[in-house]
């Protein structure tokens, strides 16, 4: 975790703070330009990071409601060694009314995100107005995990929870493959009976299959067509964001819009997590078994999904 020793003392001595803004982009917001990538990738390949940081800047002007590109901005000025300057990029986010979720920024910016839990970052006015939204949400957490214990059967989903046809990701499909590593298939999901094996090279038929996994248990804080305050199940990946979510009995298909903290809630982010360190889409840990056909007749299953090609009809 990054430590910055005394920056919250400097920060508050700057100029900057006492302005509208805390952050000068060198320029006024304008229309979008193309994006800069040749230049970007140029600079961090030789650590150039000055130059990183005055192309992100241009990044920004060209797109100011673009939160991505202002964690961007903060993450070259930490490149920079630039960390006085990287608070006061979240500073200026959040006078612009942009959201600071530390939660959607961990994934694509873990620079940023421990910048935001270093005490230099929590002293400042936006610091401190992210923790009172974090308490609160944590608060309203606490309340929901405990219910969780005592919901019903009759509304939660099996802890081992199976998705059955499920093909687990974008343009994903079951049609003629073609073997990569020689894969034993046995009669059925979990069985230790091998029935044929899948010779390298050659083809197989791919027929269906399902998807094992343990539901994550959401509180629903967000308008997404599930009852509010309410606690249902993030089930299966289905692609493009979109999945299946067990709600009071009923498998419904939404975005997969939950995370951490919902500090503004959207499709994109209607449902916290209750449990500590719940996965997420990228981490949530599931066995895709498929069942396949051999030019031989024989049909069995196979967790190894992976020794197959020609699963993705957009590759």
């Amino acid at each position: 975790m990054l430590r910055y020793a005394a920056l919250a003392a400097v920060l508050l001595a700057t100029p900057a703070f006492a302005a509208e803004h805390y952050y000068d982009l060198g320029g006024p917001c304008k229309e979008a330009q193309p994006t800069r990538i040749k230049e970007i990738v140029d600079a961090q390949r030789t650590s150039n990071w000055n130059r990183l940081v005055d192309l992100q800047k241009l990044e920004v002007r060209d797109s100011c409601g673009n939160e991505f590109r202002w964690f961007e901005l903060a993450k070259a000025l930490l490149l920079a060694h630039r960390p006085a300057e990287a608070v006061q990029v979240l500073e200026e986010m959040d006078a612009r009314d942009l959201d600071l979720n530390p939660s959607l920024v961990v994934r694509f910016h873990p620079e940023v995100k421990a910048l935001m839990d270093d005490p230099a970052f929590k002293s400042t006015p936006a610091g401190i107005k992210l923790e009172a939204l974090k308490r609160s949400s944590n608060e309203r957490r606490a309340k929901f995990r405990a219910m969780l214990t005592t919901l019903p059967a009759s509304q939660r989903p099996p802890d081992h929870y199976i998705a059955k046809g499920a093909c687990p990701f974008e343009c994903c499909t079951y049609r003629k493959w073609t073997v990569r590593e020689d894969t034993d298939l046995v009669a059925a999901p979990g069985s230790q009976r091998v029935v044929g094996k899948a010779k390298k090279g050659s083809a197989a038929l791919g027929l269906t299959g399902e998807v094992h996994l343990t539901p994550i248990p959401v509180v629903v804080v967000g308008d997404v067509g599930l009852p509010k305050d309410t606690i249902s199940f993030i089930l299966d990946y289905s692609g493009e964001g979109y999945g299946h979510v067990y709600s009071q009995g009923k498998v419904l298909e939404l975005f997969h819009g939950y995370s951490e903290y919902c500090f503004r809630t959207s499709e994109y982010c209607w449902g916290e997590t209750l449990l500590p360190s719940a996965p997420t889409q990228d981490t949530q840990k599931s066995v895709w078994w498929v069942k396949v056909k051999l030019p031989n007749g024989v049909i069995g299953w196979t967790d190894k999904s992976g020794n197959f090609d020609g699963q993705d009809a957009c590759g």
